[in-house]
């Protein structure tokens, strides 16, 4: 299991222990203090895969691919309904279509972000910075 923090359209925030599974309907997790939960994602923003659960207020993310190998990935960004932004790379499969999620891997390798599951109607804009 992974260290999560899950983020609600809401601005909620709940964290806790899941596998980084396909995430079809629902998120199903062990949180901090236990107890098994379930979080449709339908009401979820995204699922953050953390090294840590405190994280870094003051830290500001490198937002450009420089710090990424190679790979046969898309260099996105996606910005949410409410405004936050994310950058990172994606698998370039037929998934990334038709799945009502994808996992993004953060381009700053010192981020807290291991990798994000996005929820795709949480998304406002997504856009392709460059092909990697």
């Amino acid at each position: 299991m992974r260290k999560v923090v899950l983020r609600g359209r809401d601005g909620s925030t709940t964290s806790g222990f899941a596998y980084p599974v396909e995430l079809k309907d629902k998120v199903k997790f062990i949180g901090r203090e236990g107890k098994q939960s379930e979080i449709a994602l339908r009401d979820l923003k995204a699922v953050f895969f953390v090294r840590d659960f405190r994280g870094d207020p003051e830290y500001r993310p490198i937002s450009f691919l420089g710090k990424s190998p190679v790979a046969d990935m898309l260099w996105v960004r996606i910005q949410f309904q409410d405004g936050e932004v994310l950058e990172g790379k994606v698998h370039n499969t037929i998934e990334l279509l038709t799945e009502p999620g994808f996992y993004v891997s953060p381009s700053d390798s010192d981020s807290n972000n291991e990798s994000v599951f996005v929820v795709k109607s949480a998304i406002r804009a997504f856009t392709i910075l460059a092909t990697c």
